[in-house]
C-alpha cells in the first residue's frame, strides 16, 4: 500500500474549487451500463471532497465515502450540511481496510483514487463487499497536464520541476484494467469520454496546489513568488490569461 495518510492534507479547498468534475455523460454512462435505478447503497474509495460520490449518490437510497483524509472528509460533510443531505456517510478509513461491517453494496467506485492504492487487495475486498451482479466502477480524468504537449502545459510542468524538484508522478507499469481483467470480476468495461474545459491562471493555480506534488504549505512564503513566477510565463504565452485543457474521462467497470 501507498503511504497516502496526510498526503492531501491543506489541499481540501483547492481540491473542491479547483479539480473540475467529471462530466455528465460519463455520470450518465455508468448508470446505464450499471442498470442503476435509485436502489441499493453506493460505496466509494478515496472519495475525497465528494466529486465522484455526490453525482453518483443520486442513484442510490444510501451512499457511503470512505477517505484517509480529515480535510477532506470535512469538505465533504460540510457539503452535506449546506445541501441538507441525509442519505450519505462519511467514514475515515483505508480502502484496505474495507470490513463486513460497512455491510453489502450494489456499486463500488473509485474517482482518480485506485493509483494511491494496494490494488490487488482492494479487488478482492471489493468483490467481498459487493452484492451478486453487483459493479465495481473506477473512474478518473488525469492531470490537468495532460501529456505536456501544448505550450502553456510545459511551461508549467517546467516551473513545477523547478520549484518542486523531488515531485515524482506515480506510474504503474500494469494497468489499472489489466488487474481488473486477471480478478475474479468479469464482463470488464472501457471507454474514454473527451470534452474540454477553460482554465484561467487562478485555476491553473488552483489545481496544482490540490495535488499531492505541489502543496502550497510545502512553499511557505516562498508561494508569492512562485505564483507570480507561474503568471508572468503564462501571461507571456498568451495575454488572455486563459488557455484550452483537453479533458478525457476514463471509466474501466466490471461485474461480480
Amino acid at each position: 500500500m501507498i503511504q497516502t495518510h496526510g498526503l492531501y492534507d491543506g489541499a481540501a479547498y483547492y481540491y473542491l474549487k479547483y479539480r473540475g468534475q467529471y462530466s455528465d455523460r460519463l455520470i450518465q454512462t455508468l448508470a446505464l451500463k450499471c442498470g442503476l435505478d435509485g436502489k441499493g447503497r453506493l460505496l466509494d474509495l478515496g472519495c475525497g471532497t465528494g466529486k465522484l460520490t455526490f453525482p453518483m449518490a443520486n442513484y442510490f437510497d444510501e451512499t457511503i465515502g470512505i477517505d484517509v483524509s480529515t480535510d477532506m472528509l470535512q469538505s465533504a460533510r460540510s457539503q452535506c450540511e449546506l445541501l441538507d443531505i441525509h442519505t450519505m456517510k462519511w467514514l475515515k478509513m483505508a480502502s484496505e481496510q474495507m470490513n463486513p461491517e460497512l455491510g453489502s453494496f450494489r456499486m463500488i467506485t473509485a474517482g482518480d483514487a485506485f493509483h494511491w492504492m494496494d490494488r490487488e487487495l482492494v479487488l478482492k475486498l471489493s468483490y467481498d463487499r459487493l452484492e451478486p451482479g453487483g459493479a465495481l466502477a473506477l473512474v478518473g480524468q488525469g492531470h490537468m497536464l495532460g501529456d505536456r504537449s501544448l505550450d502553456w502545459q510545459k511551461a508549467v510542468q517546467r516551473i513545477v520541476d523547478k520549484w518542486f524538484p523531488n515531485s515524482k508522478r506515480l506510474k504503474h507499469s500494469v494497468r489499472h484494467e489489466q488487474l481488473v481483467a486477471q480478478s475474479s470480476f468479469h464482463s470488464l468495461l472501457t471507454g474514454q469520454i473527451h470534452s474540454e474545459r477553460e482554465r484561467d491562471i487562478p485555476s491553473i493555480i488552483g489545481y496544482l496546489y490540490s495535488t499531492s506534488t505541489c502543496r502550497k504549505t510545502t512553499l511557505g512564503k516562498d508561494a508569492a513568488n512562485f505564483e507570480k513566477e507561474l503568471y508572468d510565463e503564462l501571461k507571456s504565452i498568451d495575454s488572455s490569461g486563459t488557455f484550452k485543457e483537453p479533458v478525457t474521462d476514463y471509466y474501466i467497470i466490471a461485474f461480480k
